[in-house]
């Protein structure tokens, strides 16, 4: 996978659901200070990949589950490597999950979960199966068609923002900001650590690449931000803040009356393209994951078993929208923390405490 490649992935990972959830999450406790939200939570969220990558480079280029083998031996390093693996099943089935709730909620009704899951998870067994290196040329290829289609939607819309519904920016004072900000920092970005731990490995070439990694990660965060502020200045605050779907509601405004018009059928298109890179990533590295962890040539043997199971999760993990919603606020930031901060700055002390005492044997002879 080309440098290029990553990028696209990386920034495909981070839109993937959180372009249709985080607008409604974030409004609905900062207000007009959502915007602010998202660059806080961003910044805060860069921790995740900049451990993982720091980790990778000074472990030669090895998986994240790898790096927990080697720092920590077999036993507890693998039982943290399981860890990741369920994390990121755990996340792939919400993924999953949210388009086949957004596909009965909004346009087939009548259409089971399991039918949408099902169509999603197969595309994710056949990209895992032809490699990371046609998963890469296809992000590249998404890449362009995304972020045309949100340009285009942004520019239809400029003739229905009304700015003032921006003010009062700090109405709450930072507090707000803070606790809007909470829930984006887990979802989506410390979920970032997946990705980053997924793609090191299979970089062509690492130099640099830490920049290359930063431009993606926050170029994807402008684009939430942007989707924020339109969204704000098209519907306000409390409006956003009742919205199921807000990016869905935002595309059904825009258009030239009579000349352009159903723009949401593109913008939908756009986001199950983000949504599904977002899930192949997290079958990838489950099962990568498993064949590190159990020692095996190929780990292709389980990727249908895998699906199935993801399948069954995903029909009784998250019961309703409502109760995904009240996860997301409560509980996925703390839970994305042990994985994308926690565990790797145990990861990082444990790899500078052997490196200081290889320094002091070295010294003694």
């Amino acid at each position: 996978m080309t440098p290029v490649q990553a990028q696209a992935v990386m920034f495909l990972f981070i839109l993937g659901t959180a372009i249709l959830n985080v607008p409604v999450i974030i409004t609905a406790l900062a207000k007009q200070g959502a915007w602010l939200s998202v660059l806080l939570a961003a910044l805060v969220g860069w921790l995740a990949p900049l451990m993982v990558f720091t980790l990778c480079q000074k472990h030669q280029g090895r998986s994240l589950i790898e790096v927990c083998l080697s720092v920590l031996g077999p036993y507890a390093g693998a039982l943290l490597g399981a860890g990741y693996v369920l994390y990121a099943v755990h996340l792939g089935v919400l993924v999953a999950n949210d388009v086949g709730m957004f596909e009965t909620m909004m346009l087939q009704p009548e259409t089971p979960l399991w039918a949408f899951h099902l169509l999603l998870l197969l595309v994710a067994v056949c990209a895992y199966r032809l490699g990371p290196e046609v998963l890469g040329r296809f992000s590249q290829m998404l890449l362009l068609i995304v972020i045309v289609v949100i340009a285009l939607t942004f520019l239809l819309l400029i003739g229905k923002l009304h700015p003032e519904n921006l003010l009062p920016v700090l109405g709450g004072g930072w507090r707000r900001i803070v606790a809007g900000a909470y829930p984006a920092v887990g979802f989506p970005f410390l979920e970032t650590v997946i990705v980053t731990g997924w793609i090191l490995p299979r970089v062509e070439e690492t130099a640099r690449f830490l920049l290359r990694m930063a431009v993606a990660y926050f170029l994807g965060t402008g684009f939430l931000v942007l989707v924020m502020l339109f969204t704000l200045m098209v519907f306000g605050a409390e409006w956003t803040a009742h919205l199921t779907y807000p990016l869905y509601a935002l595309a059904q405004q825009a258009g030239i009356s009579d000349v352009i018009e159903r723009i949401e059928a593109l913008t939908l298109i756009a986001w199950i393209a983000c949504v599904q890179i977002k899930l192949i990533v997290c079958f990838a590295f489950a099962l990568d994951g498993l064949r590190t962890l159990l020692r095996l040539p190929d780990a292709r043997l389980f990727s249908i078993p895998l699906a199935v199971a993801m399948i069954i999760f995903a029909e009784t993990i998250v019961p309703s929208e409502v109760h995904l919603t009240e996860s997301v606020n409560i509980y996925w930031t703390p839970y994305s923390s042990l994985f994308g901060v926690f565990v790797p700055l145990l990861l990082l002390v444990v790899t500078w405490i052997r490196g200081m005492g290889k320094k002091r044997r070295k010294a003694s002879l």
